[in-house]
C-alpha cells in the first residue's frame, strides 16, 4: 500500500532536517505510519509520523506513556517531537528499528514455539508488563502483532502504546460506549465490555496469558476444535 502523500512529505522533511536517509514504509496503522530510515552512520532507525495533530488527546497520552517507560523489553525511543507543516502540528518519533519481525510472523511460520522459547518469552514479557504496571499504565493491546524482536529469535519487545490507559487520568473512552478499545481475541471481558472500574494491570496479564498459550499450544486457550475466532470471543 502506498504511503499517505501528506505523511510521506513530512517524513521527507524530518529526514532532511535531521540528516537521515528515508527508506521504505514498513508499517501503517489508523493513527501513524512508520518508515525505515538510516542515520549518517548507516544505522537503521524507525521514524513514526502520527496522522493526527499533536494536540490529539490519545496521541498525546501515547507519547506521555512512552516517555515514562524505561525497560529493555519496551521499544526504546531516541526522541519524540512535534513538526509544523503549515498551520498544522504533527508528532513524530525516532526509535530503534526492530529487525527481528513480529511474534505474529513467527507463529504464522511455525504454528507454535518450543517450550524453552515460550519460557524465555514469558520471563522477558512478564518483567516488561510489570514495569508498565508500576507506572500506573495499562497497555491494553498486547498481542503477537505488538510484540517484536530486536533480532530473529532474540529479545522480545513490546511496541505500540496507541491504546494505553493511564490510570491516574480520566479515561478517554466514553462511559456509554458498548465496547472498550482493544483487540477482542486477546482483551479480557471487562475491557471489551468497557467496565472501566475493573480495568487495571490484570488486563495486560490476561492478554499476555493468551499470547503465551498460543505460543505453546498453537491455539487460543478458549478455543475448541472447529471454532471460529468470533465463537472463541463469544465464549
Amino acid at each position: 500500500m502506498a504511503a499517505d502523500p501528506r505523511l510521506l512529505k513530512i517524513a521527507n522533511d524530518v529526514c532532511s532536517a535531521r540528516n537521515l536517509t528515508l527508506g521504505p514504509e514498513v508499517g501503517a496503522g489508523a493513527f501513524k505510519h512508520t518508515f525505515e530510515v538510516r542515520t549518517e552512520g548507516g544505522i537503521a532507525r524507525a521514524l513514526k509520523i502520527y496522522r493526527k495533530a499533536g494536540a490529539d488527546a490519545r496521541t498525546q497520552r501515547e507519547v506521555d506513556a512512552i516517555r515514562r517507560c524505561s525497560h529493555e523489553g519496551i521499544v526504546q525511543f531516541d526522541l519524540i517531537e512535534t513538526w509544523k507543516d503549515g498551520p498544522e502540528e504533527f508528532v513524530y518519533s525516532l526509535e530503534e528499528y526492530l529487525a527481528g519481525g513480529t511474534l505474529a510472523a513467527s507463529l504464522a511460520t511455525f504454528g507454535k514455539l518450543p517450550d524453552s522459547r515460550v519460557r524465555d518469552l514469558a520471563i522477558n514479557l512478564i518483567d516488561a508488563i510489570g514495569h508498565i504496571a508500576s507506572l500506573g499504565l495499562v497497555h491494553r493491546d498486547l498481542k503477537p502483532d505488538n510484540i517484536m524482536f530486536r533480532t530473529p529469535g532474540g529479545q522480545p519487545v513490546i511496541v505500540d502504546f496507541g491504546l494505553v490507559r493511564d490510570l491516574s487520568q480520566v479515561s478517554l473512552t466514553k462511559t456509554w460506549f458498548p465496547q472498550g478499545p482493544g483487540t477482542p481475541y486477546y482483551a479480557p471481558a471487562e475491557q471489551l465490555n468497557n467496565e472501566k472500574p475493573l480495568i487495571d494491570w490484570r488486563a495486560d496479564q490476561f492478554a499476555l496469558g493468551v499470547v503465551l498459550t498460543m505460543c505453546g499450544m498453537g491455539r487460543h486457550p478458549y478455543e475448541l476444535v472447529g471454532m471460529t475466532p468470533m465463537e472463541v470471543v463469544d465464549r
